[in-house]
């Protein structure tokens, strides 16, 4: 995982692996990230080199627990199609953190603007 930091917005690089457990650790770091620094409003993680080995209820769990960490952030995560579905999105967005699924980075890019 390669992360950068510009202003405002966190930038992430993922590849490899991703269990629930590793996505958890990921919003932590994020979390840590934006407590040290409180203007950042905005993540924008690129996981399309990246595997995720996620169920249906491993994917509600992280999105709620990315909303109860990162509340008041906007994040958008970009995927291969099908690598995530939208329930992860669904479950952080339903408890208060703006949060997109996307499969190009324009989609991804325009919606964090």
């Amino acid at each position: 995982m390669d992360i950068l930091e510009t202003g405002e917005k966190l930038e992430i690089s993922c590849s490899g692996r991703y269990t629930q457990a590793d996505l958890i650790g990921m919003i932590d770091v994020i979390a840590a990230a934006r407590a040290r620094n409180p203007e950042l409003r905005k993540c924008f993680m690129d996981a399309r080199n990246a595997d995720f080995q996620l169920e249906g209820i491993g994917e509600f769990f992280v999105g709620e627990y990315a909303a109860k960490r990162l509340l008041g952030m906007q994040i958008s995560l970009l995927t291969r199609p099908g690598q995530i579905s939208k329930l992860l999105e669904n479950a952080a967005y339903n408890r208060g953190l703006k949060f997109l699924v996307a499969a190009s980075s324009q989609e991804a890019d325009a919606w964090l603007s």
